[in-house]
């Protein structure tokens, strides 16, 4: 191993990011910690942000530049998986930017979590990140993944360390198929499924100081942009709940947040899914094994969420309008919220 091996790479892939970058890459020049290299995949940009990431690598040796085709940002995360160098491997989005102490605070939980993952809080205020240096606050055994879900950060790639040799050793990366935004958790998946098993002792340390700030006013944000159902947003989930199950023993209780969120996932898929096309789904998705299999979940530990009745209805006009009301005025939601929740017997757990 090179005496000069950065301990990070940071990647961060870049499409029409001339808004954001700058902001992006200072919050790195900005940290208390510089052992690193950040890895700019230009993914074949049609404005001038390839030249700005020419830049900015100019004004600092650690930052370097590859310029792509236009994959999507999951062809251009790959790019910066197979070009890292560093010991271990995170990632930032453009329109994002990292606490000053981010990169401080978790090389220094690596070494005492041992095999255990590293993961972080996020926030979108920045002035709710991390005034200073923290230490691990809170282990997860392997059996507690169904609690660790309750952080709300498994689904993220840019809320954990990666170990750039186990990367490269697994050929871990990214689905190249999927382009709507949904990437992170059927990688986060894969990753984890390869870890446990190789260390079947290992946990979660959680540092519960936000360290990574999330960006929510990018209109061009691809999680900003409607996404029609597709077989992944359920396989994603399906996934995540057999290794729930069976890979992390984790209690069927324990994973009600990934139930609902399952059923919400899937309610804005249906409802971005184009009027012709949207009939097609209540057999397609709402009459699925997998659906009715989480639903009996749900019924057996009573756990409630405003989706379930009309998934049990195999209504797709129903999680349609219940949906249009939680993005808009919630007045139709909550009557509905609790009209379900009474008629189920008034006894269910609520979120």
């Amino acid at each position: 191993m090179a005496a000069d091996r950065p301990f990070f790479t940071v990647v961060t892939p870049v499409y029409q990011g001339l808004a954001f970058l700058e902001g992006c890459v200072k919050s790195l020049l900005a940290q208390t910690f510089g052992s690193y290299e950040h890895l700019l995949i230009d993914d074949g940009s049609p404005d001038a942000s390839g030249k700005l990431c020419d830049a900015l690598a100019l004004a600092d040796g650690r930052i370097r530049v590859i310029h792509t085709f236009n994959g999507g940002v999951t062809s251009a995360r790959n790019f910066g998986i197979r070009e890292a160098r560093g010991r271990w491997l995170l990632f930032l989005d453009q329109d994002d930017r990292l606490s000053p102490y981010a990169l401080e605070t978790i090389r220094a939980a690596l070494p005492s979590a041992g095999c255990d993952l590293v993961s972080w809080k996020f926030h979108n205020v920045w002035a709710e990140m991390a005034p200073g240096p923290c230490g691990p606050h809170r282990r997860y055994a392997r059996q507690q993944m169904g609690l660790f879900y309750r952080t709300d950060t498994m689904h993220y790639v840019w809320t954990k360390a990666f170990n750039t040799d186990f990367l490269h050793a697994q050929g871990l990366l990214f689905d190249e198929s999927i382009q709507d935004g949904t990437d992170d958790l059927p990688f986060v998946n894969a990753y984890c499924r390869a870890w446990f098993t190789r260390h079947p002792g290992a946990g979660v340390w959680y540092l519960e100081q936000p360290l990574y700030y999330y960006e929510t006013g990018n209109e061009a944000s691809v999680s900003n942009r409607r996404q029609p159902f597709l077989e992944s947003h359920l396989t994603m989930f399906t996934d995540l709940m057999q290794d729930m199950d069976r890979l992390y023993g984790a209690p069927e209780a324990e994973q009600a947040p990934l139930y609902r969120r399952c059923l919400h996932t899937l309610a804005y898929g249906i409802l971005s899914t184009p009027k012709p096309r949207r009939k097609a789904l209540r057999q397609t998705v709402l009459r699925r094994p997998e659906v009715a299999a989480l639903l009996d979940r749900m019924k057996r530990h009573k756990v409630y969420s405003p989706f379930y009745l009309p998934y049990r209805l195999g209504s797709t006009s129903l999680v349609c309008f219940l949906f249009r009301s939680f993005e808009g005025s919630k007045w139709w939601y909550w009557k509905f919220y609790w009209l379900g929740y009474y008629l189920l017997g008034g006894d269910w757990q609520r979120d």
